[in-house]
């Protein structure tokens, strides 16, 4: 389907023509439907979808072996989206250590009289790879890491030296950049990027935003409500946020740009772009592929090259449809409320992020959904009044909590309990991440709750991120030429296994 012709071109100020816009009014009760969950009345299966997709055979790496994902970003910090905490202390822990040992050695060398070089010597200003940190820079005697707000940033680095204390510059990587414009998509962490004329961000989490802040000052182009929460949360000067309508074709630079709903958080955005030249480019940020993406404004749409969400790029990814975990998340903690009524429902949560399960549990209890004043304060930034309307930071008139996602364990939810002066003497706990599934979870009736005493905490694998089948049917239906990996693509064994991959859905789709 052709895009709208454009009204004119502005690198300023985007000119965009709306195609259809509608607001639908919706009852309180059918925010499940706000959400994209079928209606209350209808029972629908919920793996009709996924059926209607091609046939699959597993596939498996080279080594015969199921590569074991995570969401490594290269060049970017490590998420607040779906990361494990233990890992990372663990990294940093390790990075501690070494660094320790290093400095013994160090000292060790210099009080040496041995004419040999030492290991630290030989090394010193030149570039080091760790495997859990990237690139680290020994100049000086002292390793340069580059972190935002406490947390490892990945990437290339250049050194120069500068008084004594060495001044990293980070490099953009290509799968950052569009081709053939002066784009970055997701890239303010490397600071100004030389011949970048316009930014964009596809949604407000921090492995993305990382490096923007209130002294940023070139235009950045995103969702209303991505740029308001740059607005509120990040302080960023209202002057350089560029925000653009959904499903709507505008112009930037005299390229066609369409945001469109990438079904992962609040405002999360892919972005197609048609190029003067016809070229067409879509890049799906973070996206949970759904079948309605193939009604929207891609269809029909010859797609040159696609930038890929593969963070659960492996075939051992294939866990439940969201509208199956958030139906079994209603269903036990209505359970749990209707056996005791002073039973308290916990959902984790990120800083944006699992709104649909824990709206669609408090729309099912009739509750209002209690938080803290942060969190409250960020949700209403989204400016969607059937969130509004549920949510309070009044935890003594709510059945449904939120807390960090941290902070499910039981140590934090027993703290938590002590905190509500007896109202409650039971937690029901739901820890929604993709990173719960395992080969042993293949569908809700897997899932096992680990308990102790009165608090009882639900792993379920619910992901804002496509599974691998997902991804797969996605990529078969919209039959792009060329597909760069953005997730997962810090080392060559796992950008050749992905490899792999999509030539056989090639393969298989016959494209």
């Amino acid at each position: 389907m052709p895009l709208d012709k454009p009204l004119g071109t502005s690198p300023s100020s985007p000119k965009c023509s709306p195609s259809q816009p509608s607001k639908k009014v919706m009852k309180q009760m059918d925010i499940g439907v706000f959400f994209g969950l079928p209606p209350k009345r209808q029972e629908t299966s919920l793996r009709e979808s996924a059926s209607e997709g091609p046939n699959v055979s597993p596939v498996v790496s080279p080594n015969q072996k199921r590569p074991r994902l995570c969401k490594r970003k290269a060049q970017s910090s490590l998420s607040d989206l779906e990361f494990d905490a233990k890992n990372l202390n663990e990294s940093q822990h390790s990075v501690g250590l070494s660094g320790e040992k290093r400095q013994h050695r160090r000292k060790r060398h210099k009080t040496s009289n041995s004419p040999r070089e030492g290991p630290c010597q030989r090394r010193s200003g030149h570039l080091m790879n760790n495997p859990e940190l990237g690139p680290v820079i020994l100049s000086k005697g002292k390793a340069f890491v580059r972190r935002t707000r406490g947390r490892t940033q990945r990437g290339n680095m250049n050194i120069s030296e500068s008084s004594g204390a060495g001044e990293v510059r980070r490099t953009c990587p290509f799968y950052k950049r569009i081709p053939g414009t002066g784009f970055t998509v997701d890239a303010f962490q490397y600071g100004e990027i030389e011949g970048c004329t316009a930014y964009f961000l596809t949604h407000f989490h921090s492995d993305h935003y990382a490096g923007l802040s209130k002294d940023f000052t070139r235009p950045v182009y995103c969702s209303e409500i991505t740029g308001n929460l740059l607005k509120k949360k990040l302080r960023v000067q209202e002057q350089y946020i560029r925000q653009l309508p959904m499903d709507t074709e505008c112009v930037v630079d005299s390229v066609k740009v369409v945001l469109l709903d990438a079904n992962h958080c609040p405002g999360a955005t892919m972005i197609l772009f048609q190029l003067p030249n016809g070229a067409v480019i879509l890049h799906t940020g973070d996206f949970r592929a759904d079948p309605s993406m193939e009604r929207s404004r891609l269809a029909g749409r010859k797609v040159h090259t696609l930038f890929l969400d593969t963070t659960y790029c492996s075939p051992e990814y294939t866990f439940p449809s969201q509208q199956e975990v958030i139906q079994f998340a209603i269903n036990t903690a209505f359970e749990a409320v209707t056996l005791n009524p002073r039973a308290l429902v916990v959902c984790g949560t990120y800083c944006i992020g699992k709104e649909k399960v824990f709206l669609a549990i408090a729309d099912v209890l009739g509750s209002k959904v209690g938080m803290s004043q942060e969190k409250y304060k960020t949700l209403q930034c989204l400016n969607i009044p059937e969130v509004s309307s549920l949510i309070t930071t009044d935890m003594c008139d709510s059945l449904v909590h939120l807390l960090p996602m941290m902070q499910i364990n039981f140590k934090g939810l027993q703290s938590h309990l002590k905190k509500c002066g007896g109202k409650y003497d039971q937690i029901l706990a739901f820890r929604p991440t993709g990173w719960t599934h395992s080969n042993n979870i293949t569908s809700t009736a897997d899932i096992i709750p680990q308990t102790r005493g009165n608090i009882s905490i639900y792993g379920i694998p619910y992901s804002e991120h496509s599974s691998y089948l997902e991804m797969k049917r996605f990529v078969q239906w919209l039959k792009p030429q060329k597909i760069i990996p953005t997730v997962n693509v810090g080392s060559f064994r796992s950008r050749n296994t992905m490899e792999k991959y999509f030539k056989e859905w090639r393969l298989e789709a016959g494209y």
